[in-house]
Order: structure tokens, then sequence, then C-alpha cells
């Protein structure tokens, strides 16, 4: 299925300025998560400062190309490491997730609203030109997690506002079906060591898992666990990441704190985290991929990068919370985040 699609340049996320009381857009960390920097310059007069940022990608080869995808104004694109950005023209809103080919970083995967319709859009040659390669049958779904293939760009999931998990293996030709939640799907991982593993964040209260590729899902909160010798996480879900070198080992961030589990979910142990962000949702979650004993988490407009001896702590002072968190894949001292308005 080709749909080609024109775009429509959009600048509603633009402002003039933007003090540092209002600084939403991107930050960056140049000592592996420890302080971070605002990062938001288009040109003299506009900037991303007060852009709500939902999604982010930094190019695997060439890692002075970050994209980010916002809520109203699409996606933009920085060739120089967040120092300035420019935006792209792609005719969507609602920008839930930019993927990038591990194969080749000319094929991008962006998902998004589409005359009100949840989308995957992709383009072969850096951005220039997109084509329609998905699209939901009602208006008012939307495309809430996307990841490619560790190993291979044709191969990319979906989840959906709905609940559905679906699977090209074609770079977007045809998808298959393979799950269906009865609420919405917040995240996508691949176990970066055992690729026949995904897990899936659905809605606050559960995740589900396949061990075999897809073939069968489960969820992790019915396996049969001894209470007393298996623990289990706590309060309401917001967020999952996965070690980039042990297979099976899961992070989640709650309300109630960081969990770990190294058996795909079966027992879970609490992670010794600062007491006060006990009772604020960690609403974005990161396994550093140079260090799987480092770990970056936030909580509301706090973001916690653990360290030799604790954590070090970092105010964003913006009225904004994080949202997203990125690793630089190269450069393990470079750490992006995103920000964008609390939820009422």
């Amino acid at each position: 299925m080709t749909i080609l699609i024109a775009g429509i340049m959009m600048l509603f996320g633009c402002t003039l300025g933007g003090s540092s009381s209002t600084t939403g857009g991107v930050m960056k960390s140049v000592d592996a998560g420890k302080t971070f920097e605002s990062r938001v310059t288009i040109d003299e007069k506009n900037s991303l400062a007060r852009t709500n940022v939902l999604s982010m990608a930094i190019d695997p080869v060439n890692n002075s190309t970050v994209y980010i995808g916002t809520d109203r104004s699409g996606v933009y694109v920085s060739m120089d490491g967040a120092l300035s950005w420019k935006q792209i023209d792609v005719g969507l809103s609602d920008i839930t997730n930019v993927a990038i080919s591990p194969i080749n970083t000319q094929r991008i995967y962006v998902s998004g609203m589409y005359n009100g319709r949840g989308s995957v859009i992709l383009t072969d040659d850096g951005g220039v030109n997109w084509r329609r390669v998905y699209v939901e049958p009602e208006d008012g779904t939307n495309i809430t997690s996307m990841i490619t293939s560790l190993t291979n760009g044709n191969i990319v999931y979906i989840g959906t506002s709905g609940g559905t998990i679906a699977r090209t293996g074609n770079g977007g030709e045809s998808w298959e079906n393979l799950y269906h939640a009865n609420s919405i799907i917040n995240d996508l991982l691949i176990d970066a060591s055992d690729l026949n593993t995904l897990y899936a964040l659905v809605s606050n209260d559960d995740i589900v898992r396949t061990r075999d590729g897809g073939t069968t899902f489960e969820s992790i909160g019915d396996l049969k666990r001894v209470r007393d010798v298996e623990g289990v996480y706590d309060g309401n879900l917001f967020s999952i990441a996965v070690s980039p070198a042990v297979s099976g080992v899961i992070f989640v961030g709650t309300d109630q704190g960081v969990f770990r589990s190294a058996d795909y979910g079966l027992s879970w142990t609490s992670v010794d985290v600062i007491a006060s962000t006990i009772g604020i949702p960690i609403h974005a979650i990161k396994v550093s991929p140079h260090d799987p004993n480092q770990l970056v988490y936030a909580a509301a407009k706090a973001v916690y990068t653990s360290v030799p001896g604790g954590w070090a702590i970092t105010d964003t002072t913006s009225e904004r919370v994080v949202d997203v968190i990125r690793h630089d894949p190269i450069d393990p001292n470079v750490v992006y985040i995103g920000l964008r308005k609390a939820a009422n």
C-alpha cells in the first residue's frame, strides 16, 4: 500500500525568543546526564521554547542529526547536534514516533495524525519525499508507539491508541495483526539481546510480552508468581526501558518509583530512587546503550541520572515536564530530553 501525501508546512509551535521559565522543546547534556542545557534555536526570531516534544530519534551513523516530533508543528531536524533546528514538511500533526532504519539511515518512519486518522509515513531519501504506508480506518485513533527491528529496517512494529499491535516485514507494503489489547499501547520495546522478545506497555496497568517473535503474547501481570518470593511492581505504569546488554532485564517507571526485573518480567525489585520522587509519575526512563548500569529517569521537571554513590539531579527550570529521554548512540556523554506540557 502506497499513498502519496502532500505535506503542509505548520508553524504553530514556534515562538519568539523564549525565556528560561517557559523553556520547553529540547535540552541536551554533554556530561552523561548530570547537567542539561536548552537547545531550542530555529533562527534569530523563532525557537522551540514553547513546543511540546512527543518523540525523538538520533541518526545511529551520523549522531549530529537529531529528529523530533511535535504535537502541532510536525517534525524538526537538527544537523548540528541540536545547535539549530529546521522544520521538515511531513503533513502530519501529533508526531508520536520517529524511527530510523538501523541499516539505511535515509529511511525514516514517522507516525502521526493525517486528516484525523493515525498514519505512518516513510521516506527513503532523508525526508525529501514521503509516502503513507499505514492508515487507521477510523478518525481519532493514533499510532501511539512504533519501533524498527534492531537489525532490519524493513521490519516495523506499531501499537495504536485502540490497542492493536501490528507488524510489517517489507517496509510497509503489507501489515499483519499480532495482538489486540483492551487499551492503548503506550510503548513497544525489543529485547536488545533476544530479538524474538517484544514488550508492550498497555495503558497504565499492564505489560504484555512475546518470546516467539509475535506468534503468542502473554500478560506479565497474569504470570503465575509466588508473591512472597517473586515481588511485583507497584503503582500505575508510565514508562518502560530494557537493558541494552542483558537479555530479560526490564525497568518500569511508575507513580510509586522505579522497578527492575531480570527474568523477563516474572519477578521485580524496587530501585533505590530519591524518596521525593515516590508518588510522582515517571513518564520517561532509559538505560544508557554505553553502560547498562547507568539509568536515567525523569520525575515531573527533574532528571535523575545514576552515578557512583547515588543520583545526579538536574532541575530543568521549566514549566513543562520531561516526556522523552534519548541517549546518543555513539557519544556516551550526550543525552537529550524532550519536554511537553503536563496532562491535565
